[in-house]
């Protein structure tokens, strides 16, 4: 039995291939798809407020929806726009079936509009997701002393105190300070370099 003559590493193509391939019906390709923009689908009903449970669905049911058409997508280059929105949709219509349940009301879709103007337009939370999956990658070559401090300080959800921070890294208090400093000047540096 002799090796495959060309082997493809999805991962590494264009949104515009994977879709194609995804369209051929190559699964390896959609794991890859869904890879790439799993943490951006999950992130947008976290921000709606929604339960676990509901999150799971919300994300169940944008894989499902952009499978029903993936055949008709239009601009297949702007895919994670296209997510953004599909997701907030779930989101609203989530948010919407709670809102009847719990009152009745016929200014309700004035309140959605509302709410959908205030929000940050796809394109925009594209460029977000995109700037925090370089944030993150950066952050896996620093060392993991530099990791840790800078997760605890930036990243962590309960906002740690700098006697907490220093507790969990076994270090003085005054050397929080000067050790960010140079977690920051490294981290930045890893930025600027060229891919």
């Amino acid at each position: 039995m002799t090796a495959p003559l060309y082997v493809t590493d999805y991962k590494q193509l264009s949104d515009i291939d994977l879709l194609s391939a995804c369209k051929d019906g190559e699964e390896e390709a959609w794991d890859a798809l869904v890879g790439r923009y799993e943490r951006l689908v999950y992130t947008i009903p976290f921000r709606y407020g929604l339960t676990p449970t509901e999150v799971s669905d919300v994300f169940q049911s944008v894989w499902l929806a952009l499978l029903r058409n993936l055949k008709t997508l239009r601009q297949p280059e702007r895919i994670a726009a296209w997510l953004v929105t599909t997701t907030r949709r779930e989101c609203w219509e989530r948010r919407r079936g709670e809102k009847y349940k719990k009152e009745i009301t016929t200014d309700l879709d004035s309140l959605v509009i509302k709410a959908k103007s205030e929000e940050p337009s796809p394109d925009e939370v594209v460029s977000t997701y995109e700037r925090h999956e370089e944030l993150r990658m950066a952050m896996q070559h620093l060392e993991s002393r530099c990791r840790r401090l800078l997760n605890l300080l930036y990243f962590d959800p309960g906002i740690p105190s700098y006697s907490d921070v220093a507790a969990s890294l076994s270090m003085p208090i005054g050397s929080i300070g000067p050790l960010r400093a140079r977690c920051l000047k490294k981290l930045r540096k890893i930025l600027k370099a060229p891919a």
